[in-house]
């Protein structure tokens, strides 16, 4: 079976080495060393998933990301940040520019591993309808979302909790819940808090979603029943 393609982009020469040997068993691996390269190696191999750090000569990682995830060819590529930049607001920067994950250094193998094989897992067409909310209507198997008529792009982390809220419309999700259906066995090191980053993101790219995603103190979040133009 042929393995699936990752690309790291890292300045660090033992960084890039680090990952080739552990990561080389099981995907084909290929590197950049700075933005620039990294963005032209994304564009013209097309990798399924990539390994990003924050810290590139050239231009920033977060610059990377958001150059990719506008990029109709490179959209799609589910990208995990690395950065020795572990604070909240540099996490939600990373998030910010549509990383779908963010792991700070140093980081342990078996974690980010672990991330990159849920990033990979393809939905199961034949146990994924399409789930409408009033004007809003998402499509598990193509991973679309449409408001209105018009498509909307979203991360995978997005799309995720969006379909978990929409699954579950009119009802309270708790944190807990959106922990372990969208980060899975990521779920205890992976901040809370940083659900908080998504839906701000979601609110922003589907503005009425602000007023129908509502934050329940202490407990979680809940999608109304009907999503509506509410201008």
């Amino acid at each position: 079976m042929k393995k699936l393609l990752i690309l790291i982009i890292d300045e660090s020469p033992s960084t890039r080495r680090f990952l080739e040997s552990m990561l080389g068993n099981e995907f084909e691996i290929i590197c950049a060393n700075n933005g620039a390269s990294g963005i032209e190696t994304a564009r013209s191999r097309l990798p399924h998933l990539i390994v990003l750090d924050v810290v590139l000569p050239v231009l920033s990682g977060y610059d990377v990301c958001s150059l990719l995830k506008k990029d109709s060819k490179t959209k799609h590529i589910p990208i995990i940040f690395l950065s020795s930049k572990s604070i909240r607001s540099e996490v939600s920067l990373g998030l910010a520019a549509g990383a779908d994950d963010y792991l700070p250094k140093p980081f342990d193998y078996k974690e980010l591993l672990a991330r990159i094989r849920n990033r990979l897992i393809k939905p199961k067409s034949e146990s994924n309808p399409v789930v409408t909310v009033g004007d809003l209507v998402i499509d598990p198997t193509t991973r679309e979302v449409l408001y209105q008529g018009k498509k909307t792009h979203l991360t995978l982390t997005e799309f995720d909790i969006l379909r978990l809220l929409a699954d579950h419309k009119g009802t309270v999700v708790s944190r807990e819940e959106i922990l372990r259906a969208v980060w899975k066995d990521d779920s205890s090191s992976t901040n809370d808090r940083t659900i908080d980053v998504h839906i701000r993101a979601l609110r922003k790219k589907i503005p009425n979603l602000s007023q129908s995603i509502h934050s329940v103190y202490g407990v979680g979040y809940k999608l109304d029943p009907e999503v509506q133009n509410q201008n």
